[in-house]
């Protein structure tokens, strides 16, 4: 995602740059600011590298994070309908067996 958005790879060189890499923080998007720029920077110290980007880059990434867990979430709406159409009372859970709220049927 972070490079459909627009950020892009670097690689430290110097020993200076390696141990920047090294101190941010796993798995997360740092801001960092650089005289009067402001960066962005996720760490993948693993391949020794990082990808870098903007304001502009981040925003999109921000979006493309919200746009997926849409994506997610209507995956799982669906799924939970998919569930509700297979007549759970045939399995003998349904309101039949439960009543209306839950509870036994009154005999």
């Amino acid at each position: 995602m972070l490079v459909a958005s627009g950020f892009k790879v670097i690689t430290p060189k110097t020993a200076a740059q390696k141990q920047k890499l090294q101190n941010l923080p796993a798995g997360n998007v740092t801001m960092v600011k650089k005289g009067k720029k402001t960066y962005y920077v996720f760490p993948d110290p693993i391949h020794n590298q990082a990808y870098v980007g903007g304001p502009k880059e981040y925003r999109a990434y921000q979006q493309l994070r919200a746009d997926k867990k849409l994506s997610r979430e209507d995956l799982q709406d669906a799924e939970m309908y998919q569930d509700a159409t297979m007549e759970w009372s045939l399995w003998e859970g349904g309101e039949g067996v439960w009543g209306p709220m839950g509870g036994p049927v009154p005999f």
